[in-house]
This record gives structure tokens, C-alpha cells and sequence, in this order.
């Protein structure tokens, strides 16, 4: 299960978010809403990738573990599901 999530975390990396920005265009990850990020089921996992690259970039840790990057998918949409307007980037943990 975990080479799947690598799988398509890389393909994500590789080919960008597809469902969210169409080829040439920009995505303002600050500005992504809720709403947004669980509509698009085949953008998810490459997004979260993006925070934790971004994250990790911050703190200056260079380690990806897979089972907290599922842990943290599973925490943004719980905490989504009643806060459609809320930007993603707010409910990012940022202790990783």
C-alpha cells in the first residue's frame, strides 16, 4: 500500500496537481480552500506532498515518512469537512 502512496505522490510531484491547475496555470497554495482541496480526490495526496515539501523546507527536516503524510490527510479533511471556506494552509501541522 505504501509503494501506491509513493507512487502517486511522485507521479503528483512529476506532472504537478492536475485537477487543480490545468497546464500553465498557477495555484496559490496559501489561498486554497477546503472546498477546494476535497473536491479534487486525485489532488489531494500530491497537495499534501506540496505542504510537506514546503514545511520541510521551513524546519530543515528531510525525511518523508508516509505514514504521517496519511495521518496528516486524514486530519486536514476531518478538519475540512465542516469548514468548507476554510484556507488549507490554516490546518497544515506544522510541527513535522
Amino acid at each position: 500500500m505504501k509503494s501506491a502512496w509513493v507512487a502517486a505522490g511522485i507521479g503528483g510531484l512529476l506532472f504537478g496537481v492536475p485537477t487543480l491547475a490545468a497546464a500553465g496555470e498557477k495555484v496559490d497554495m496559501a489561498e486554497l480552500t477546503c472546498q477546494q482541496f476535497l473536491a479534487d480526490e486525485d489532488g489531494i495526496l500530491p497537495t499534501v506532498v506540496w505542504i510537506d515539501g514546503y514545511l520541510s523546507h521551513q524546519s530543515g527536516n528531510t525525511v518523508i515518512d508516509m505514514d504521517q503524510l496519511v495521518a496528516n490527510v486524514k486530519q486536514i479533511a476531518d478538519q475540512c469537512a465542516g469548514e468548507p471556506d476554510k484556507k488549507i494552509m490554516e490546518l497544515v501541522p506544522e510541527d513535522e
